[in-house]
């Protein structure tokens, strides 16, 4: 005989095998859900637009591998975001804390995250859905991964920079002609994700999309101000060297630093916030 929580949840299925999707959450058992019926999450039908559709795809593809591989609390965790997707939930990549990260996967994983953050506020969920969705999807991996050393890290990091590729094609067309690189917490160094930004960069000056670039740096507000400014300088002439590297002349590059005075993401003072950790490149 069921008890009360199974009940629940064998009503729950029948509805989402239905077709119908609108279920409550609050009443539903994961531990049921996830590890008695499978099933019914793969097939209960999404709401919303086609990133939130990617969202949980991506989602259910990475709570298959977590099963295969018999890690029970990541394939719930997944397994509650592609619920949340499926019913048309806003759900946002994971937060680094979540893992136990050694300082190269936190400092990396920390500007990828700020990198797709600054797509969406550039609005990549609504034109470029399906990379930005798969793009949300496979960071989460990447950074489930890293936290084991495992090498499914490298296959979801590869497929996080073919997502963010394409979403950066779709943003490309924008009034803004700006790039924007991300660095860790009171860091300069430029991770492999900002080098392949800055690639694109060269190419661009290269192809003869730009006749001058300006670099500014900028810092978030966790350090005294007068630091924070010399940290942004640091950052600008970080990037620069990378470009000149690339083959960017020094003279069509004009650097700026601003320390904490122009935040993306406004914030207290002594929070550390990463899409305020960045160097923004105009090309002009």
């Amino acid at each position: 005989m069921l008890n009360g929580a199974k009940v629940v949840f064998a009503a729950l299925v029948g509805l989402a095998l239905a077709g119908c999707a609108n279920l409550d959450r609050r009443a539903m058992d994961d531990y049921f859900l996830l590890t008695n019926d499978l099933d019914a999450v793969r097939e209960m039908q999404p709401h919303g637009p086609a990133f939130v559709q990617a969202l949980r795809a991506g989602y259910i593809e990475n709570m298959e591998y977590q099963k295969a591989q018999f890690d029970y609390g990541d394939l719930r965790h997944f397994g509650r975001k592609a619920v949340a997707a499926a019913e048309g939930a806003n759900v946002l990549p994971d937060e680094l804390a979540l893992r136990e990260l050694d300082d190269a996967a936190a400092e990396e994983l920390g500007a990828a995250r700020a990198r797709l953050m600054d797509a969406f506020d550039r609005d990549a969920r609504r034109l470029a859905p399906i990379a930005a969705g798969r793009a949300q999807t496979a960071f989460d991996c990447w950074l489930e991964g890293a936290e084991y050393g495992s090498a499914r890290a490298e296959e979801c990091k590869a497929r996080f920079m073919t997502a963010m590729a394409a979403v950066d094609d779709a943003l490309a067309s924008g009034i803004e002609n700006v790039y924007i690189v991300f660095f860790a917490w009171d860091r300069a160094e430029i991770t492999p994700v900002a080098r392949k930004i800055l690639a694109q960069v060269a190419e661009d000056y290269e192809a003869g999309k730009a006749t001058r670039l300006i670099l500014a740096g900028h810092a978030d507000r966790s350090g005294p101000a007068a630091y924070n400014l010399e940290l942004s300088k640091r950052r600008a002439r970080a990037v620069a060297k990378v470009l000149a590297e690339l083959g960017v002349p020094d003279t069509a590059m004009e650097l700026q630093w601003y320390g904490e005075t122009r935040p993306r993401v406004p914030t207290p003072d002594g929070v550390r916030e990463p899409q305020n950790r960045r160097v923004e490149i105009s090309l002009e």
